[in-house]
């Protein structure tokens, strides 16, 4: 059995940090702005310069619905398979996304301790990974930081506002009870459409419209009809 993961607390203000100074470095490195869609693929191919591997995945390190996993030591990070069909872009690239976060955020704490995956099996293939991603983590610290750095790297905060700005101006949109939907990871139907205008107008075309929406809700860019006050100026 593989440990959970230990991490310290991070704020989601720094999470966010975090995900904009890669931005910024992997743009100073390719030499002009980065905008969506982020090619998270190379960020982990080219500018990390990991190996991404695509295999049945819950097959091959025996762990049941697991999408990622990250092998510090040997520098590769394996994706199931099942995300590479059609219909399924924003999964994975979320997914790369994710295990990108773990690699940015964690490895430098891995390394310092001296955690690494001691078990092989043929041709060299580690058959433990370091960090591995299940659906039912997604609540443990580790994979909470993850999934906030994955939804800033693939839709960056200031680029979402800029695009909602220009399709509302600058008063948010409002609906009733957004703050209880809010508080309750409750996906209010109206922000389907809402999420389709972002995705269309600001190129996020490789993000599903669901994380689009939590995306919305978690940078406050709807209000709830009871509180108007928010403004995107």
């Amino acid at each position: 059995m593989i440990p959970e993961l230990k991490v310290p607390f991070l704020h989601e203000k720094q999470v966010e940090r975090a995900a904009n100074e890669l931005l910024h470095k992997y743009a100073k490195d390719k030499g002009k702005p980065v905008r969506a869609p982020i090619d998270v693929e190379n960020i982990l191919e080219g500018y990390f310069e990991l190996d991404l591997v695509y295999i049945d995945l819950p097959d091959f390190i025996g762990v049941p619905d697991v999408l990622g996993a990250t092998f510090i030591k040997d520098q590769r990070v394996f994706i199931d398979e099942s995300l590479m069909i059609e219909g399924k872009e924003g999964r994975l690239a979320f997914t790369l996304a994710h295990e990108g976060g773990h690699w940015y955020l964690h490895r430098p704490l891995i390394e310092m301790e001296q955690v690494t995956a001691t078990l092989f099996g043929k041709d060299d293939v580690p058959k433990q990974p370091t960090i591995f991603c299940r659906s039912s983590q997604k609540k443990a610290p580790a994979e909470w930081q993850a999934y906030r750095f994955a939804a800033a790297l693939l839709m960056p905060a200031a680029d979402v506002r800029a695009t909602v700005r220009a399709l509302c101006g600058d008063t948010l949109p409002t609906w009733e009870d957004v703050e209880a939907k809010r508080k309750a990871r409750v996906l209010d139907e109206k922000l389907r459409d809402l999420a389709t205008e972002v995705m269309t107008k600001g190129n996020f075309t490789n993000v599903s419209n669901e994380a689009m929406r939590y995306r919305l809700l978690d940078l406050n860019l709807v209000q709830d009809a009871s509180n108007p006050q928010r403004s995107l100026l």
